[in-house]
């Protein structure tokens, strides 16, 4: 870990002594292996080891970023980027970096993740799970990811982090139009449950056997969190003071006012054990529980330096990566593991509780007609359970939910006891922890 902070605090010392004003770099070495499975068996193991430095720098207000990946020629480079930097126009949102004496408090990994031979065993374990559970077709993904970082600022940060994970996704199909999907994101090995999850994503499956065409109108919906981690995507970004500024959020103007129902208290916490546990954010700050809905009530935005001074407030140690991507600039305040508290209910008891609804296990393109009111649609998939006066009398298909995401989150009046953390593809991003949720009321449409 020591090479990683002292590369991190080299090319920082490059990068100043060109002429910047301000610099931030974290230098990353990271190890993914991924074995991927369809029609019941393995058929690619890949691994990717990589190690690169990104690179912030800022002349003034005239900033550039980059992701160093030929570190021979890293010194060359750093002093390419504060000469690009000088030329480039002053930009009219920045507003500095994060100063300051910072502490850290490095995460635990597990050992046994980092030293795992052969992932391949878990995904044979799920694979003869959801076969045990009736589905005929199975497929899906299994990552261990392990990864180091180091990161320097001329603010002050300096400081190294370190996390390994599991996840598994396992997607099982009875029919072709009936399939099951369940996966595991674990920062410890013994939360593994491979044949447990392929149990789940068979059992699903066979539940949703025989579909038929679903109605449209008003219904309850009972949604896991898979299909919430989908919702939850796009609501915890839209709490970006970015999103806010940019008119790509609902939540504009809404700090203090009701925005959900009393039982949705909303936090971005990555300080808690998970797959996306961080000990600092991009400019170095150290991670905190941000409380963002409390009892229905907007209580923040996420904040990064730059957005903070415009907002007059401090920033909530949410800076994303300095690497600007096609949704996100650099150092955009973003969530890093959204988590909605747990309520005091049994699946069981919602199922019962439920007397014309659908039960939703998973969603896709999840898309917004306009971000600002929240009115959007997103796509069930895989099982779509039919309920009636409180029982599961069968499954459908072709159906959207087609309403307002405000609206979804003021309907919300059942939360389960247990939550889970999910994640899966771009869907259900970040890693975000959940419970069942049951909303009363959504609109239902048909998708084809």
């Amino acid at each position: 870990m020591n090479e990683l902070k002292e590369l991190a605090r080299h090319v920082l010392e490059v990068a100043r002594a060109e002429g910047a004003d301000d610099v931030v770099t974290e230098a990353i070495n990271s190890s993914i292996a991924q074995v991927r499975f369809s029609n019941n068996q393995i058929d690619c193991i890949n691994s990717w080891n990589e190690k690169h430095v990104a690179l912030f720098v800022a002349v003034g207000r005239r900033i550039m970023s980059t992701d160093l990946r030929a570190l021979d020629s890293k010194d060359s480079l750093a002093r390419e980027l504060v000469a690009l930097a000088k030329k480039a126009p002053p930009s009219k949102i920045y507003g500095g970096i994060a100063k300051g004496k910072f502490k850290y408090r490095p995460g635990k990994i597990d050992k046994r993740i980092v030293g795992l031979s052969d992932p391949s065993k878990y995904v044979l374990d799920a694979i003869e799970g959801a076969e045990s559970a009736g589905a005929n077709n199975i497929g899906g993904t299994f990552y261990v990811r392990h990864g180091r970082n180091a990161i320097a600022s001329s603010g002050g940060a300096f400081g190294s982090d370190e996390s390994a994970s599991v996840d598994l996704s396992v997607r099982a199909f009875v029919q072709p139009e009936a399939s099951g999907h369940a996966v595991c994101c674990a920062a410890k090995l013994s939360d593994l449950d491979a044949r447990g999850i392929g149990e789940k994503a068979g059992e699903m499956g066979v539940r949703a056997k025989n579909p038929v065409q679903g109605e449209e109108g008003k219904m309850d919906i009972i949604m896991e969190p898979l299909f919430l981690g989908s919702v939850t995507q796009s609501t915890s970004h839209m709490m970006s003071a970015m999103s806010v500024e940019i008119g790509a959020s609902m939540y504009a103007k809404k700090i203090g006012k009701r925005v959900a129902s009393n039982e949705v208290t909303f936090v971005d916490d990555p300080t808690i054990t998970s797959t996306s546990r961080r000990s600092y954010d991009h400019e170095g700050v150290p991670t905190r529980r941000n409380v963002l809905i409390k009892d229905g009530v907007f209580k923040t935005y996420l904040h990064n330096t730059s957005t903070a001074k415009r907002f007059k407030t401090k920033t909530t140690a949410s800076a994303g990566p300095l690497i600007p991507t096609a949704n996100a600039m650099a150092a955009q305040p973003l969530p890093f593991h959204p988590v909605l508290t747990p309520g005091d209910w049994k699946l069981d008891e919602i199922i019962a509780d439920t007397k014309r609804g659908l039960y939703f296990n998973n969603t896709w393109y999840t898309r917004f007609q306009n971000y600002s009111t929240g009115e959007f649609s997103t796509i069930p998939r895989d099982a779509i359970l039919r309920i009636e006066n409180g029982e599961v009398v069968g499954s459908v298909k072709n159906i959207r939910v087609s309403d307002n995401l405000m609206n979804l989150w003021k309907s919300v009046d059942a939360l389960s006891k247990a939550a889970e953390e999910v994640y899966w593809w771009d869907e259900a991003s970040p890693p975000s922890t959940l419970p069942i949720a049951r909303a009363t009321g959504m609109n239902i449409t048909r998708s084809s």
